[in-house]
């Protein structure tokens, strides 16, 4: 085996002073006077790891959380940046933040924004935002410790009415060791925990004859305008009872009381967040709602028999990547052609499954509605009715080119981001879609997706030159995207009826 001759010569040296009667502590000790704490280098402008992205509301701004995720520097960053007159995206200013940031969000004022950072020590950082959107770091005080854990995505919102803020947090998402905080956040008072979910109230029981069974909820969205947050359903692990099929259900045969299953196991949490944050219980101000489709993104019917088509695949659904709440209040803009059907109140849901299949779920203030109804009742986390809508948007078995034509099946791919994008008087969805391959990691496949048809088909997309691109953001027209493969921001601009690269950064 070769010998490092740095370790060689480090050896010898301390032997040499030894056999000329130089004790063995003290040649140490000599020896480490000789020696520099290797330093790692600073961060400067440059881009590493940028898996947190996000962009101001009212200024041509956008933010990345450079995550350092492999060691090589010894803190993060915090890089604002913007498009310059020439095309080319220029950083407008760096700040030294820790390392692992994971999540970053801007509050819809534009006063601030807050970044998640992981690990051990996983927190919030509060940074302050001025006119031109240049973040600095705010008071001490505005920080806020963490359960131990990957931060996965964090939501700033404002209810109406209220001048302080709700902070939501999701842990370790799509797994069975999610959790969904809330925090009321005022700027002056710092963070107060208003909810670990599911933590706060849902304990498993051994005695349980249904079985010592967990659950766990992520991918959460708020509607402002219904003071309403909706985490969706990732199952249940150690589940021995079994549910009624979705069918039965639908059709009215199957009560929500019925003690020999768990309806909570296949329904979204949805959170009354005005009684939360006036100091209610957290058992006092949730609910569950039911949710299932069919593989095509539809609601069975109840009229007809199990075998038919609508029927035949429908079932509860659990498991989601990501989701997108459309609503009056904190929407970019209210989606058109092709998406009108889609108003507010509507959750768009993408299924973690290998299709990631983009879902349409409405009717989300009738759940509101009946949320309040029941707890005003005195009841405690009343599973509701059914309530909610579904309808599709985008299946991934009609797109040709996500389709393995040998096998017949889906390519797995995964959809981390969507979000609102508006251009030549169309506002619809835009996807960031990332294929699954193993021992790949910043060498996936990624694509830009834009729901410019009904068809799935001729919707739009590119594939980016770059792979591994981990977190997208939103600004006018402009699409910004991380790659984690190159160390580099792209840009992607549409115009309505087009979709091309754009500028690179660095």
């Amino acid at each position: 085996m070769m010998k490092d001759p740095r370790l060689h010569f480090s050896l010898g040296f301390i032997s040499s002073l030894i056999r000329n009667g130089v004790p063995a502590m003290l040649a140490l000790v000599v020896f480490c006077l000789g020696c520099q704490r290797v330093e790692l280098p600073q961060i400067g402008n440059r881009i590493d790891s940028p898996i947190a992205l996000a962009s101001h509301p009212r200024v041509p701004v956008s933010y990345v959380l450079n995550a350092s995720l492999g060691g090589e520097f010894e803190t993060g960053s915090l890089q604002a940046f913007t498009q310059g007159s020439d095309g080319r995206l220029n950083v407008l200013s760096s700040v030294k933040v820790p390392r692992l940031g994971t999540a970053v969000a801007v509050a819809p004022s534009g006063g601030f924004l807050i970044a998640g950072f992981s690990g051990s020590g996983a927190r919030l950082h509060v940074y302050s935002l001025d006119a031109q959107g240049v973040p600095a770091l705010a008071d001490k005080n505005n920080q806020q410790d963490l359960p131990s854990g990957r931060v996965s995505h964090v939501q700033i919102v404002q209810l109406p009415g209220r001048s302080d803020w709700v902070v939501v947090v999701t842990m370790a998402d799509r797994s069975f060791d999610a959790q969904v905080l809330v925090y009321q956040f005022d700027p002056v008072a710092g963070f107060t925990r208003r909810m670990s979910a599911p933590r706060d109230f849902y304990v498993p029981d051994r005695d349980n004859l249904l079985g010592n069974y967990t659950m766990a909820w992520g991918s959460p969205v708020v509607f402002e305008s219904l003071g309403l947050l909706v985490a969706f359903p990732y199952g249940s692990l150690g589940y021995l009872g079994i549910n009624p099929t979705a069918l039965d259900w639908l059709s009215g045969k199957a009560s929500s009381g019925d003690t020999q299953y768990d309806l909570r196991t296949v329904s979204a949490l949805v959170v009354d967040l005005n009684r939360l944050l006036t100091g209610s219980a957290v058992e006092s101000s949730v609910g569950y709602v039911p949710l299932a489709f069919n593989a095509e993104g539809k609601k069975g019917d109840a009229t007809q028999a199990s075998n038919t088509k609508d029927n035949e695949s429908y079932g509860f659904r659990v498991s989601y990547q990501s989701a997108l709440a459309l609503d009056a209040q904190g929407s970019f803009c209210e989606p058109n052609a092709p998406l009108s059907a889609l108003g507010v109140h509507t959750a768009v849901v993408v299924t973690n499954t290998a299709a990631a299949d983009v879902i349409a779920l409405s009717g989300f203030n009738l759940v509101a509605n009946q949320l309040r109804a029941q707890l005003d009742q005195n009841k405690k986390q009343p599973v509701l009715g059914d309530l909610v809508q579904s309808a599709p948007v985008s299946l991934t078995q009609k797109i040709p080119d996500l389709v393995d034509s040998a096998k017949g099946e889906s390519i797995p791919t995964l959809v981390p981001q969507m979000g609102l994008i508006k251009s030549g008087g169309l506002c619809t969805l835009a996807l960031l879609r990332v294929e699954q391959r193993r021992s790949s990691l910043g060498e996936e496949k990624s694509r830009i997706q834009v729901v410019t048809a009904e068809n799935p088909a001729q919707q739009l997309q590119i594939e980016s030159e770059r792979r591994g691109l981990a977190a997208m953001t939103i600004n006018g027209d402009s699409l910004f995207a991380g790659s984690f493969g190159s160390n580099q921001i792209l840009q992607f601009k549409f115009d309505g009826s087009s979709l091309r690269s754009g500028g690179v950064l660095p």
